[in-house]
């Protein structure tokens, strides 16, 4: 049978981030893991009700929304969990933070305990599980992480599992990473996901190959409507980041994950400064 691709979106709602379940023949593979107790308990849930054996999981990259749930998935670890080494070290070094920065505000939804990856890969491995074929790429910190990884499953039903280089219909996390570098990966791997049907994406509805061109104008629109609320300083007062912030609103009004205008504004802003500078 051609894998049956079940998408499971978090009922929290600030993130609303996806994870998915490859359903093959005989097992499932699942593709992230959700944030909260209560979404990866459901996301498990769903994995159960297909009554297929759970083969492996697959890790994008480091950030909670797409790690944490697997403590609720495979609590002893005890089923192969696929990352990249720089996404499993970068999970090592952030865990307490993130503990300490989020736990007191989500509460008893916070899972207080990471389940770490166990079989590591790198840039062109192909992974063979569940009867089908991933190949994985490291795209490196050009992404809303500081490591990033597309999963790429092969055959009929070619699909790209990204994580969170596409952010689809939504406003985009940009305080970790370089967004240069994810301007210049965009434009490296477009040769490479044109080749495949779907993107199944972190956050939003999936989609296809002009999300890439979309994605990249994006990026670059915040970059420049930073340049113009800050007379092309990229230094913010108070009064410029709130005109930033209310351009942004206005020019996409339809997008998801409004906060996340203003979270990524200072890193991005840092990011131009330097640019500047060393010019």
């Amino acid at each position: 049978m051609k894998p049956i691709i079940h998408t499971y979106t978090s009922k929290e709602p600030m993130l609303r981030v996806n994870a998915y379940i490859v359903e093959a023949k005989d097992e499932i593979v699942i593709v992230d893991t959700t944030l909260t107790m209560s979404d990866s308990k459901a996301l498990k849930q769903k994995a159960d009700s297909l009554e297929k054996p759970l083969a492996g999981i697959l890790l994008t990259h480091a950030h909670p929304d797409h790690i944490a749930g697997t403590t609720n998935i495979a609590p002893d670890g005890d089923v192969p969990i696929f990352a990249l080494a720089s996404v499993k070290k970068l999970m090592e070094e952030t865990e307490q933070e993130k503990h300490r920065q989020w736990s007191e505000m989500f509460g008893e939804e916070w899972i207080p305990k990471w389940v770490y990856p166990n079989i590591l890969v790198e840039d062109g491995d192909t992974v063979n599980i569940a009867g089908l074929t991933f190949s994985v790429l490291d795209i490196g910190s050009g992404g809303d992480c500081d490591t990033n990884s597309l999963w790429l499953l092969e055959g009929k039903k070619s699909a790209a599992f990204i994580g969170d280089f596409i952010y689809s219909e939504n406003h985009t996390y940009m305080a970790d990473g370089s967004i240069l570098r994810w301007i210049a990966n965009l434009e490296k791997y477009s040769g490479t996901l044109k080749n495949y049907d779907t993107y199944y994406v972190g956050h939003g509805p999936s989609c296809s190959y002009p999300a890439i061109a979309k994605q990249k104008a994006y990026l670059i629109d915040y970059c420049s409507e930073i340049l113009n609320a800050t007379h092309g300083t990229a230094v913010f007062t108070e009064e410029s980041k709130k005109q930033f912030e209310e351009t942004m609103l206005s020019k996409y009004p339809g997008y998801g994950c409004q906060f996340m205008i203003g979270l990524a504004a200072e890193r991005v802003e840092s990011e131009l400064v330097s640019l500047s500078t060393d010019e």
